[in-house]
């Protein structure tokens, strides 16, 4: 039997892709330890770098030299676990060696244990749908985002430069500038909470995992054990001077109001661009015309607690009988892209003013409560309203009645939903208030939702002899 050896095009001799055994072509042998994970581990090497403070930095990760075509070049592997490492370099040199440079990827390997922030938010966003629990859009958005807000703050670009001494950093540098702005310490606390608890829940295990498995194997969650509680304490009700304003003014939402003030006056210009000049376009509301589609989101908020994405996905056949009853019942999702933020339907119980008044209100053939047509682009997605608009002119109505109007930054609509969540809590009990606001722990109803709206007559005591 004879053997001729031919090298593969593009390969060296010494590394044939294809020999001739008797006349037939047979796939090439490893000579020596090659084809082994031993010859491969004692060729692994790490690297270094210098910071900008000129700290010598080593990479976590191993690195190997391989050999193709007349070309020695430095690879970076996806591990640095010695032995992962040793069997990937294996791996991709038998690639190489069969098809060519084209199988190390440009910047091979970059950092998997320390990808970019944008690496790592490209990856996670890949493997939402496969979590057990997927977010909703909107927190998979919201996370993202303030996990890059997170980040630019704390001036980090790499994840392994996202260390307890950064975070802190972070902290310090976002507190320095909003009170430069002159937000109050407790807004502050609240805000720079939010923005870490949402950039945590990019590190669940679950999404390590996942994240892991496409070649991203990250460290355990950077933000665990940091504090993220928030100051959050429970809701004082408007009281009956604002309540008895709002009411008083709805009807002008449908009718008009002469002596609601002109946007484009100069006076109102300039106090409004004073305080919210970075929104001009708020600026174009003229509440002396009507704005029925604003009445209807009233009347959902304050007479039904619905939240403002549940009021902009509001549909007229949400509203039905039940056990001779007339119910606003809240799907858990629907085909134009809502998904409630529970995951669960409510049935909330309609006061029959509140039916009168929509039903009177209605002026178009919409399927919306609030009108307009189906959602399209991003808010199909439910990444964005259908009709912010909507929800912007309530919100400036509602300040100019004096709900959250002293707020730097605030949810005056939210606001009526604790208002409703409160007035059941009251006069009917935790528990309804809890399932009409849609709850899974009665702790938070009664945490953030739910204040006394009256106080009870006191007559159980009486002096004897």
């Amino acid at each position: 039997m004879s053997t001729v050896i031919h090298p593969q095009p593009g390969s060296t001799a010494d590394t044939p892709k294809v020999c001739q055994v008797d006349g037939k072509s047979r796939k090439r042998r490893f000579r020596s330890a090659e084809n082994t994970t031993a010859y491969w581990r004692a060729r692994l090497f790490k690297n270094s770098f210098r910071d900008s403070k000129g700290n010598t930095v080593v990479i976590p990760e191993w690195y190997c030299r391989i050999r193709h075509a007349g070309v020695t070049k430095k690879v970076r592997l996806q591990s640095a676990d010695k032995e992962q490492a040793a069997e990937q370099a294996r791996t991709l040199a038998q690639k190489i060696w069969d098809n060519g440079w084209t199988e190390a990827r440009d910047r091979q390997a970059r950092l998997p244990s320390s990808p970019t922030v944008e690496e790592l938010c490209a990856s996670y966003s890949e493997i939402v749908p496969d979590l057990e629990r997927p977010p909703r859009p909107i927190s998979v958005q919201n996370y993202l985002r303030s996990l890059r807000q997170f980040c630019a703050v704390a001036g980090v670009t790499q994840l392994r430069e996202l260390t307890p001494e950064a975070i802190d950093t972070a902290r310090i540098a976002y507190r320095a500038k909003a009170r430069r702005e002159g937000r109050a310490d407790a807004a502050i606390t609240n805000s720079w909470s939010k923005v870490l608890r949402n950039a945590a829940a990019v590190f669940t295990p679950t999404a390590r995992k996942l994240m892991g498995r496409r070649g991203l194997n990250l460290p355990d969650n950077p933000f665990a054990g940091v504090e993220k509680r928030q100051r959050i304490s429970r809701y004082q009700p408007l009281g009956s001077k604002i309540l008895d304003r709002i009411m008083a003014d709805a009807p002008s939402l449908l009718q008009g109001d002469p002596n609601a003030p002109d946007p484009a006056a100069g006076a109102f210009a300039r106090q409004y661009k004073r305080t919210r000049g970075k929104n001009p376009q708020w600026l174009g509301f003229d509440f002396r015309t009507p704005h029925p589609e604003v009445y209807r989101a009233l009347l959902l908020a304050l007479g039904c607690g619905l939240r403002a994405r549940e009021i902009d996905a509001a549909r007229w056949d949400w509203i039905k009988e039940w056990e001779g009853r007339t119910v606003l019942e809240v799907p858990a999702a629907t085909e134009g892209g809502f998904t409630a933020k529970s995951g669960r339907g409510r049935i909330i119980p309609l006061q029959t003013e509140v039916l009168n008044a929509l039903q009177r209100a209605r002026e178009d053939l919409s399927p919306f409560v609030i009108g307009g047509p189906e959602p399209m682009g991003k808010a199909a997605l439910g990444l964005e309203y259908r009709r912010p608009n909507t929800f912007r002119a309530l919100a400036l109505w509602l300040r100019q009645r004096g709900v959250e109007a002293g707020k730097h930054r605030g949810h005056p609509i939210h606001a009526l939903r604790k208002e409703f969540g409160s007035y059941l809590a009251s006069h009917f009990g935790l528990f309804h208030a809890q399932a009409a606001l849609g709850h899974s722990d009665p702790k938070i109803t009664s945490d953030y939702y739910a204040s006394p709206t009256t106080l009870p007559n006191v007559g159980h005591f009486k002096i004897v002899g």
